[in-house]
């Protein structure tokens, strides 16, 4: 009976396989999960000689994507190899169009009838464009929670007011475990945490690729809001201090995120990118549900201002926005956490928009008359701002409300409040003796020096004076943690800085190399782009820029903390120095550096030029490393027999 059964099942399958047409089109498959949003197959014909995908492209203009030739489709365990193409040739660089949106062709062998959804896979490489079940089977509707989500997690948020934050410091441990996951989608998970104290750190954890899981675990210092990243999927959550929590991300975001974008008017597709459990569990749902805050004053806009207001006309513009858009999120149809949390950011701009007003002013000037480089102040007079003003602001909302630590813009209101933007006593102007107003001034700078174990018994004293015990408890945690940390890195090397005065300092430390070309890098480890492009150039030093005819030197500053600084260069091969601020700065000066990463390039004969061209873009999947376009594509024994690498272009990427 059992075979009789197991025949008719196969004969039923095979009658239906049958059954599928020969020659069909499929319209705006559904996508499973992708490792990129820079593909997408609107549209896909089926037949017994060919399967054909029609492709869109989406990346920044003039900017160069790649399709390996290897690339196959990957159904029910077999592969299927690309075969052809019309508007694209594999192995060579498609350079993006003005609109940056590009479509073309690509023709593989013939997938079986019946088949259900394939992967698309741009070769076997770890960066290469992937994007997998693209679905044959006509489906509408993505299901609403991801497979292997926990039951008690497939539930609405409940509402209430945004949780306090959590003055205190702990171990937290995150346990990530990625829904959906493929090998091929993502190597690590990154966590950029943003803190009270210590700005952004990044911690990053290996997946493993048989379990799709990993586990970060960093010492926390007071709530902390982090973004979360892996693949295509990016994230924004809270965390309390000393925390072991869960995090589930759904890679499935990918997919449904590049289908979303061929029909704007297409209502968002069911589903969250995370899922959290512990103290803040409601407030990510909530947030992850609507995307984050959207009713904001774009300080950053380039229109947020007129330069030509006067100081009163910029204050009263910045009160007036402030209290239009407080009304706006007072009646959007959103939860009440939503709305607080939303009146906290705002909150958090309003005070950054009066303590930065001077900047605010320029930055309108330099959008108007297009004047972006940094280096040259601009010719003309703006207002400035009197305690009056501030006033006006402060007198809005409490400023020092504990709450707004939970806003978004955190790094803005502590720069704000702490005077890194202005030197206006906001405590006296609020008449507060503790509180942050009255703390993270005094505060400021303390937690730098914990980073790189510099605090004095000064330092302490008035750490422990301080109403509020968390500031103390958590620098001297910070120093005893890089104390204990410095012993592992005890051996990594540091050059020593010649002692030459400020304006001999470059000439000195490229001297030695008179006759060989060196590449110099600025950077810091604070610089997620500059940590990026370091990542993706290292193996060019052992590959096809392997000579002993070129130099690598990397030039931070103190901002970079000791421990991660040396933890970091203990990966880079190279010279490295790392120089104090007043250094630091008349380098900058010397070469007019707008920003980090930048590179000076160095000839044989001991010459130097900025070389802020060798900022290069590259797509997001193929990482083609190092090399920008075909003709400059050299290995290393032509490079350095010229006087110079007068074209060859390294990798660089926009961080987050």
């Amino acid at each position: 009976m059992r075979k009789l059964l197991t025949s008719g099942a196969v004969a039923v399958g095979m009658l239906l396989a049958s059954c599928t047409p020969a020659n069909r089109v499929v319209e705006n498959p559904l996508i499973g999960a992708a490792n990129t949003m820079t593909l997408d197959f609107p549209k896909i014909e089926l037949s017994d000689t060919a399967t054909v995908l029609h492709v869109d492209a989406y990346f920044r203009p003039h900017n160069w994507i790649r399709i390996d030739a290897g690339s196959y489709l990957l159904a029910d365990g077999q592969k299927y190899m690309l075969q052809g193409s019309e508007g694209i040739l594999p192995d060579s660089l498609f350079w993006m169009p003005d609109s940056g949106e590009a479509s073309f062709v690509l023709k593989f062998g013939p997938l079986p009838r019946g088949t259900k959804s394939f992967d698309f896979i741009e070769s076997d490489c770890d960066d290469c464009f992937k994007l997998y079940g693209v679905d044959l089977t006509g489906k509408k509707e993505y299901p609403r929670y991801p497979e292997g989500l926990p039951r008690e997690l497939r539930k609405a948020p409940e509402d209430g007011p945004v949780p306090e934050p959590i003055l205190a410091v702990g171990t937290t441990t995150v346990n990530v475990r990625l829904l959906g996951y493929r090998r091929g989608m993502a190597k690590e998970v990154a966590m950029y945490v943003n803190s009270l104290l210590n700005g952004q750190e990044e911690h990053t954890a290996a997946i493993d690729p048989e379990s799709g899981m990993a586990t970060l675990r960093f010492e926390q210092y007071g709530t902390a809001m982090a973004y979360v990243s892996c693949g295509p999927v990016f994230g924004m959550c809270w965390i309390a201090p000393g925390e072991t929590l869960d995090m589930y991300v759904d890679m499935g975001a990918g997919g449904r995120a590049v289908v979303q974008r061929r029909d704007k008017e297409r209502e968002p597709a069911p589903g969250r990118r995370l899922y959290t459990t512990g103290t803040y569990a409601d407030l990510n749902a909530q947030v992850d549900a609507s995307g984050g805050s959207s009713i904001r004053m774009n300080l950053y806009s380039g229109d947020f201002a007129d330069y030509r207001m006067s100081a009163d006309e910029y204050t009263q513009m910045v009160v007036s926005k402030y209290e239009s858009l407080a009304d706006s999120i007072a009646h959007s149809p959103v939860s009440g956490m939503m709305k607080e949390l939303s009146l906290l950011t705002l909150q958090q701009e309003a005070l950054t928009a009066i303590s930065m007003g001077g900047f605010f002013l320029a930055h309108n000037y330099r959008s108007v008359n297009n004047e972006w480089d940094y280096r040259v102040e601009p010719d003309y007079e703006f207002a400035s701002l009197k305690p009056e003003h501030y006033t006006a602001v402060a007198g809005l909302f409490d400023i020092n409300n504990l709450k707004l630590l939970m806003g978004i813009d955190l790094s803005d209101y502590v720069n704000a409040v702490s005077r890194s933007y202005t030197d206006v006593e906001w405590a006296d102007l609020v008449h507060a003796t503790d509180g942050i107003v009255y703390d993270l001034p005094k505060v400021v700078g303390l937690p730098s020096k914990a980073e790189n174990n510099a605090l004095t018994q000064e330092d302490l004293d008035l750490l422990h004076s301080l109403r509020e015990p968390f500031y103390a408890e958590a620098c001297e945690a910070m120093q005893a943690r890089v104390r204990k940390e410095l012993e592992s890195v005890k051996d990594v090397r540091i050059e020593t800085t010649p002692e030459v005065a400020v304006d001999k300092l470059f000439d000195a430390i490229v001297a030695p190399y008179k006759g060989k070309v060196v590449f110099v890098d600025f950077w810091n480890t604070w610089c997620g782009p500059c940590r990026a492009s370091i990542k993706a150039n290292e193996p060019l030093k052992s590959g096809e820029l392997k000579s002993d005819d070129l130099v690598w030197i990397y030039i931070a500053n103190e901002t970079s903390p000791l421990v991660a600084y040396k933890t970091g260069i203990a990966k880079i091969a190279g010279k490295h120095y790392r120089l104090n601020d007043t250094q630091w700065k008349y380098l900058c000066e010397k070469f007019r550096i707008d920003g980090i990463p930048s590179y000076v390039l160095v000839d044989r004969d001991g010459s130097y030029k900025l070389r802020n061209d060798f900022r290069d873009r590259v797509p997001e999947g193929p990482a083609v490393i190092g090399v920008a376009e075909a003709e400059n594509n050299r290995v290393l024994t032509d490079l350095v027999s010229q006087p110079a690498i007068s074209n060859y272009k390294f990798v660089h990427y926009e961080g987050p």
